[in-house]
This record gives structure tokens, sequence and C-alpha cells, in this order.
């Protein structure tokens, strides 16, 4: 179940200084009873949770259907070099996207709203292929910033919270994109740490480090002195001045919780972790040696060729950041995107203000 501790049904906080998250999206107002479907387009997988919105306070959903589909949008663009994505993922993407919008029908789903981040914020064509799926299957979906990704995922992390830490940072890792967020105890105002440097890209950047050969799809199997190279290589990725910050916030007692895809599924299944449960450098270190080695058959799983690659960032980010251990939990955009049209908490919050979600005809369809 997820929680909503303060809710006002239908309605979405707008904070002094902050974007009007979502509110691009053509959706009416979510009203007790009725079942939502929600997606989470990233950049190598998308995410679907069917739930129906039970009441107003307590246990808030009921969960219906939840699916996950790897669509490979970020790699495709790096393969393309052209900043638009292929037309093989855009027909592969759209019948997935059919298939789920169906099942989610199939469940009784009223809504279907969705969020794409970082590969569509690259793609010159990614609004237009959301476009095309609103006209086609009545999926409404926008393309998020990384701020409005970042500050959605803490507000939903901060709301699962027993005790809301007034020291939290949030650190979600994707296929395609990092951020970083939290909050200035004294003045409540944000910080953001924004990379490309994830998952995928990566994973990409490692292959042409390591001189595997053109085509390749997988950096491994990796061996110790590639292990070493590829923590130099990241090094001069890292911008120092961010870093330096993130560890200052970390140094001061601030609780780190990871989430996102790097976190919640490929440390979690290759650490033996369930959700709530601590990563720790000693931990990663030895999956990591663990998997040295392994070719992607040997590693098994459907991200083989992402998962020691993974390990090898989060190991470095954790050395570069002072973190010594960090809560996981198994959450993930579609749920804070759900929690978000269902009414979100604006209880203890300065300068908060409901804004209502228009009626689909308020909002035009995105252009190409």
């Amino acid at each position: 179940m997820i929680r909503n501790k303060c809710i006002a049904m239908g309605t979405w906080p707008v904070r002094a200084g902050l974007g009007l998250l979502l509110l691009v999206m053509a959706v009416q107002a979510v009203s007790a009873g009725q079942t939502v479907a929600v997606f989470d387009i990233g950049s190598g997988s998308t995410r679907m949770l069917v739930a129906e919105v039970d009441a107003c306070n307590g246990d808030l959903l009921t969960v219906r259907d939840r699916r996950s589909v790897r669509l490979s949008f970020a790699a495709d663009l790096l393969e393309s070099g052209a900043g638009r994505f292929s037309e093989e993922i855009k027909t592969e993407a759209s019948s997935v996207m059919a298939e789920l919008v169906e099942l989610a029908r199939g469940h009784g789903a009223e809504i279907l709203v969705g969020i794409a981040t970082q590969a569509f914020r690259s793609a010159d064509n990614g609004s237009a292929l959301l476009a095309q799926w609103q006209e086609e299957l009545e999926l409404v979906a926008t393309v998020v910033t990384q701020e409005e990704e970042a500050r959605l995922a803490f507000r939903f992390v901060a709301s699962q919270l027993d005790d809301v830490a007034s020291r939290l940072l949030v650190w979600d890792i994707g296929a395609g994109s990092q951020q970083l967020v939290w909050r200035e105890p004294a003045t409540r105002s944000w910080h953001h740490v924004n990379s490309d440097l994830a998952s995928v890209s990566f994973r990409n950047r490692a292959m042409v480090v390591l001189g595997r050969p053109a085509g390749s799809r997988t950096p491994n199997p990796i061996d110790p002195e590639e292990v070493a190279h590829l923590v130099a290589e990241l090094a001069q990725w890292l911008d120092a001045d961010k870093a330096a910050a993130v560890a200052a916030v970390v140094s001061g007692g601030f609780e780190v919780v990871g989430i996102g895809g790097v976190h919640g599924a490929s440390l979690v299944n290759q650490l033996g972790l369930a959700p709530g449960d601590d990563v720790t450098r000693s931990g990663v270190a030895r999956a990591l040696h663990q998997r040295l080695g392994l070719d992607d058959e040997e590693i098994g799983g459907d991200y083989a060729d992402t998962d020691v690659t993974n390990l090898i960032l989060v190991a470095t980010l954790m050395d570069r950041f002072g973190i010594e251990r960090y809560r996981i939990m198994g959450l993930d955009l579609t749920e804070a995107l759900l929690l978000a049209l269902a009414g979100t908490c604006p209880c203890g919050d300065d300068g908060a203000a409901a804004v209502s979600w228009p009626e689909p005809a308020a909002v035009a369809t995105p252009g190409p």
C-alpha cells in the first residue's frame, strides 16, 4: 500500500518558486473509487502501475497490476547519433504501450497518464511520440525536467517515511540520468545535483574505454584491471564541485535514500536485499568481486549488460560522496505520480496552494 498522510483529492500543491509540475497533462480530477493507470516512461525501461484510489486517507491505493518492460530509448539514442528515436524503437515502443494500455483498460482504468524522462528530454522527436500515443491510445504523458523528476520523487519518499526526515537526500539513478535532491532544513530551499551519468550512459562509455568491438552491446566480462580503469574514467567524468557539495551534505548527517532502477532493482537483486535494507560499501564490493570475469549469460537476467558497471558506478560514487551506507526504498515514479494524482500533502510546507487538474480540452496536444 502507498500511504498519504494528508490528502486533497484531485489537486497538486504548487509551491512558490516551483514550476507547475505535470499541469500540462490533460487529466480530469481523480475521484475516490476510480481506477488509474500511470506510466513511468524511462530511458531504459517503462513501468506501469494500475491501482484503484480507495480513500482520502490511510491506505490510499489498491494495486491491480504492475508491469516493467525493457524499452531501451537511451541506448537507441546513443546508437542513432542523430538526437532522434529510430523508427525501430518507435515501432517497438508503440506496440508495447498498446499492450500495456489494453491491460490497464482490462482492469477498468479510466485515466491513463504518464511522465517521460531523460531520453525524451534529449530526443527531438520524443514529444511527437507522446502525442501519437495520446491520439491513438488516449494515454496523456508529458516530458518532465530533471528538477521536476527529482522533486516528485523526493516528496513521495518523504511521504512514505514514518518520521519525515528534516535532513533527507534522495538519490535516483536511472538508465539515462541521475538526480540527487535535498532541502535546506532552515529555509526549505531546494538543492539539486543532476547528471547524465547513469546506467546505460556509463555502460556505453565503458565499452568505448575498454575497447570493446564496435557494435558490442555489453562490456562483460570485466577483469580487475579494467575496473580500475573505469574508476579512473569516472573520476574524470564527475564534476568535482558537485561531488564536494553532495559530500558536504552527507557529512552533515543527511539520511540518504536510493530509488530508481539502479538502486531499487539492479543492486537489490545483486546484493540480495529487500526494500528498506541498507546498501553498504562492503556489500557492493563483495557483489562486484563475485561478478568479475563473468559474461552476460553467467550473470543472468534481462539487465546483465549493465549490472557490473552499475556496481562500479555506485561503489565509486559512494566513495566520492562519503556515503558509508544508504537505505534502498522499492519505489519508482509510477507510485509518486499516482500519489500526486490522488492528492498530496501540503501540511507543514510553507507556501502551499492547491491547483486543480485541467479538463482534457484545456490543454493542446503537443506538436511534432
